[in-house]
């Protein structure tokens, strides 16, 4: 004898087995997610030129444009810009120094953007026991700078502001780690450095430090750099990797405190000291005239002095990739072409 099932448990039966059949059939129809774009960028420990990067890490900018962003540490920008010319990284921070420096050395590199300028980034900080009270007293002195930096373009340019030769310091060649222990334990008499260092060197010395500016003459740009053929060749990444930027510099000025304990993590000092600097610092991603006027100006400074076998200022338009910036945010080129 066949068992017969009353109709209404056959109908839920069926019910369900076409509920799961349809759930099934939609799920297996859903797009696999798309894989994050890896991306390695070059970024100085010492400073705070990642300053807009390391909030574009934390807020996720960098993921809601698939981008799975890979930071490598380099002390300075000399090293950052070298690891990109050797394709050991995608893109690069530095400030413009460095930058000039490897265009003049055959570097086949450009700056997509201007991510932070520095007002007061720079110093020049003295010990008063070593019969420094002004800026005259740096003559004969022992002078700590890592070369090849902004911080030597700063220290010349301090030197200049007050009559001093070049020949009438003595400097040392010392890397920016390494150079508040330098100026503690009295290796040297006065170090030209930046942010964090050269505030953490004055907080130490209190009274019987010193620190000289230039006096409004000099504000380093902190800029983004990529090699030419990257940047011609990954168009809509670069332009990922700049509205990123954009969201960070946004959300920077919007909540600086948040991002202050942001940048404290990465850097591993004290937001406090962020705090009372952050102020000094412009959060904007651009390119504008005065980055092209200043790589000219540091160009003909290290022919006249030296620092390179190039003898004519490049024409640094040929050094500067507008387009992604401008695709994205037209109002912040504002570079003559």
């Amino acid at each position: 004898m066949v068992r017969q099932f009353p109709i209404r448990i056959v109908f839920a039966v069926f019910l369900m087995a076409a509920g799961i059949f349809l759930c099934s059939c939609k799920q297996s129809s859903q797009p696999p997610k798309e894989e994050l774009q890896k991306l390695t960028i070059a970024a100085i420990t010492s400073s705070f030129t990642g300053y807009t990067i390391y909030v574009a890490l934390d807020k996720g900018y960098f993921k809601a444009e698939g981008l799975d962003v890979v930071l490598e540490s380099f002390p300075h920008g000399k090293a950052t810009l070298k690891a990109l010319m050797d394709g050991k990284v995608d893109l690069a921070t530095a400030s413009e120094t460095p930058f000039m420096h490897a265009v003049l050395k055959g570097g086949k590199i450009c700056i997509l953007a201007t991510m932070i300028t520095g007002e007061k980034h720079l110093g020049v900080v003295g010990r008063r026991d070593r019969g420094i009270a002004s800026a005259n007293d740096l003559k004969g002195k022992r002078i700590g700078v890592t070369f090849g930096t902004n911080g030597e373009y700063f220290l010349d340019t301090v030197l200049l502001l007050n009559n001093i030769s070049r020949d009438a310091i003595q400097a040392v060649n010392i890397k920016p780690k390494k150079m508040f222990e330098a100026l503690m334990n009295g290796d040297v008499d006065a170090v030209a450095t930046w942010n964090p260092q050269n505030s953490q060197a004055q907080k130490a010395l209190g009274k019987d430090g010193i620190t000289f500016d230039a006096q409004g003459l000099y504000s380093p740009s902190f800029v983004i750099a990529a090699r030419r053929q990257y940047s011609a060749s990954q168009p809509e990444t670069v332009r990922r990797v700049l509205r990123a930027l954009v969201n960070a510099s946004a959300f920077i000025q919007k909540d600086p405190e948040a991002s202050q304990a942001i940048v404290a993590g990465h850097l591993g000092t004290r937001k406090e000291l962020l705090d009372e600097l952050s102020s000094t610092y412009r959060f904007k991603i651009t390119l504008d005239q005065s980055l092209l006027s200043t790589l000219e100006a540091q160009c003909q400074w290290a022919i006249k002095n030296g620092l390179t076998d190039a003898k004519e200022v490049p024409n640094f338009l040929d050094f500067i990739c507008m387009d992604a910036l401008g695709s994205i945010a037209p109002d912040g080129v504002l570079i003559i072409r």
